[in-house]
């Protein structure tokens, strides 16, 4: 595979100035959505469940017929009922937590250089630089003295990467995009976590800085979105 990505970055820097179709001054918007809900409800015990969403969405202008750049924003939610127990001091304490358990948001800068192979077929290669943030809430149960410790924890990511795919024209509007390669070499996040325990008064609070190299690929299952193109 990383062959495969290697061809798509010599194709892409390759190009021919000769063009298929006149894309230069389109805009497009293409995105991505996701939502979950799971409920279990055991004969014996209180019902649990969990829900959430994932929304992605980008909008980007071709400036010449091989190259286009663009913005990417991005949102996640994610919340549950769960029962936890407990026995602080040899009896059962249940603890009942529903409500949201995490969220995050994100936007980012991405070029994208393109080869056109046909009227309907090419490839594109290009970086990105992205910005998020993410809080969590997570509970566990601790061994020893048995309490429900519930970590808190406050991210911002900052990376900066390259991504490949192809895509396939069906219409003046539409295309089918595909991407088939991605790598994060540079990554630079900052946290903060505190936990805290439901029957102590037992306390932690932590930051922490991290950044990292790793010029490395991953190739992800290929995954198809849509692209709409709706003016110049």
């Amino acid at each position: 595979m990383k062959n495969i990505f290697y061809i798509l970055i010599i194709l892409v820097l390759g190009s021919s100035r000769l063009a298929f179709a006149q894309f230069e001054g389109q805009k497009f918007i293409s995105g991505s959505a996701s939502v979950s809900f799971n409920n279990r409800n055991p004969n014996e015990a209180k019902s649990t469940n969990s829900y959430g969403y994932d929304f992605d969405i980008s909008l980007g202008k071709f400036k010449t017929n091989t190259v286009a750049s663009g913005w990417r924003l991005n949102t996640s939610l994610a919340g549950s009922k769960a029962i936890y127990r407990t026995y602080p001091d040899g009896s059962a304490i249940e603890h009942d937590k529903s409500g949201i358990k995490g969220f995050g948001a994100g936007i980012g800068k991405f070029w994208q250089f393109y080869k056109h192979f046909n009227d309907k077929i090419g490839v594109y290669a290009g970086p990105n630089i992205d910005l998020s943030y993410n809080n969590s809430d997570t509970y566990s149960v601790s061994s020893g003295p048995s309490e429900l410790i519930k970590t808190k924890a406050n991210a911002v990511n900052l990376s900066a990467g390259i991504s490949a795919g192809f895509y396939y024209k069906f219409s003046e509007k539409w295309w089918v995009t595909a991407n088939i390669a991605a790598s994060s070499p540079i990554n630079v996040s900052y946290s903060m976590t505190k936990q805290t325990s439901e029957d102590s008064d037992y306390y932690v609070k932590q930051k922490t800085l991290n950044y990292g190299f790793s010029p490395s690929f991953t190739f992800p299952s290929v995954g198809f979105g849509l692209r709409y193109f709706y003016g110049r």
